[in-house]
């Protein structure tokens, strides 16, 4: 098994986009990519993705494109730069736009004041048409998610959150810059929950620094007690070429290739084992999801077509 595992022990780009990032190039620039609209077919309902590049702090393993920001007035220009890139994106298309959902991904959207994240949805409703929009979603940081804007989620419809969980040992946690609680994340699932949320994902890593398969166990028995509906699994990508903060982790402190492994494969036993379905490479739903009924009745392939979940509330 260590032969095969140090044959194809390689780094590759991250898959969740299409082309991957590693393939971005300048030669797509305003003119092309202002082509590519204009002869874009919006007849049927289409996704609108929204970067928030804001982060309370700087995570060490983030392969993400963020910064630390706490400056209100500058998160409100980025609203402002937001809504004037749409109607570019209008402008070029030249006709109107249905939505069938959005997602806002970050860095950290929950860094939004609530009352600029109801600016910006208030906005896209403007510009676009909504009435056919099935789900929205948001990727949170349950240690700086609050009361009050878990209540402006209710408010604009989120149906779908991601929260970042990574690893619970308070040590691994230290390697890597990103205290939190499991308390934090417990309060942000039943207030997401109470807001009318209804699908949750959890994201967590193996693969960390100091990072053990006592360690990923012991994270996946506090957070299973949550009943996520979908457990999301990745592998940390060390490429302090790439990501420079990355630096700042210590190289001696992350498992070499074998123990990645092994933590892979215990995580997966142990899921599986309390009832959630692997669904391709780092995924797992359970039995309820929609990811895995269609996988249970139309294969893997069917992942990738659009799902539609409950309608969210108005």
């Amino acid at each position: 098994m260590r032969d095969l595992i140090a044959r194809y022990d390689a780094h590759a780009p991250r898959y969740t986009s299409y082309p991957t990032a590693a393939q971005f190039t300048a030669e797509v620039d305003g003119t092309r990519w202002g082509q590519w609209l204009s002869t874009a077919p919006v007849e049927t309902p289409i996704s609108l993705y929204l970067h928030i590049p804001f982060c309370k702090r700087l995570c060490w393993y983030c392969g993400c494109n963020t910064r630390a920001m706490n400056r209100v007035a500058v998160m409100s220009s980025y609203v402002d730069l937001l809504l004037a890139e749409a109607d570019l994106v209008l402008a070029h298309v030249g006709r109107g736009v249905r939505v069938g959902s959005i997602h806002l991904g970050g860095g950290t959207p929950n860094m939004l004041p609530p009352e600029e994240l109801e600016r910006l949805m208030a906005g896209l409703a403007g510009r676009f048409d909504l009435s056919d929009c099935y789900d929205i979603a948001a990727e949170l940081d349950p240690e700086v998610l609050t009361d009050d804007w878990m209540r402006a989620a209710g408010r604009i419809g989120l149906s779908r959150a991601s929260l970042g969980v990574q690893d619970l040992s308070p040590r691994v946690q230290a390697a890597v810059n990103r205290p939190e609680s499991f308390e934090s994340i417990r309060h942000a699932v039943e207030g997401l929950r109470a807001q009318g949320v209804t699908s949750l994902n959890l994201d967590l890593m193996y693969g960390l620094p100091l990072q053990t398969e006592i360690n990923v166990v012991t994270t996946l028995g506090q957070i299973t007690d949550l009943k996520p509906d979908r457990i999301a699994l990745f592998g940390y990508a060390h490429v302090p070429w790439m990501k420079p903060h990355q630096k700042l982790i210590r190289t001696e402190d992350l498992p070499d290739s074998g123990a990645r492994f092994l933590q892979s494969q215990v995580a997966t036993r142990y899921l599986q084992a309390k009832g959630w379905t692997a669904i391709g490479l780092d995924h797992f739903a359970l039995p309820h999801d929609s990811m895995a009924r269609r996988r249970g009745r139309d294969g893997c392939a069917a992942i990738s077509r659009a799902i539609r979940p409950t309608r969210p509330r108005r």
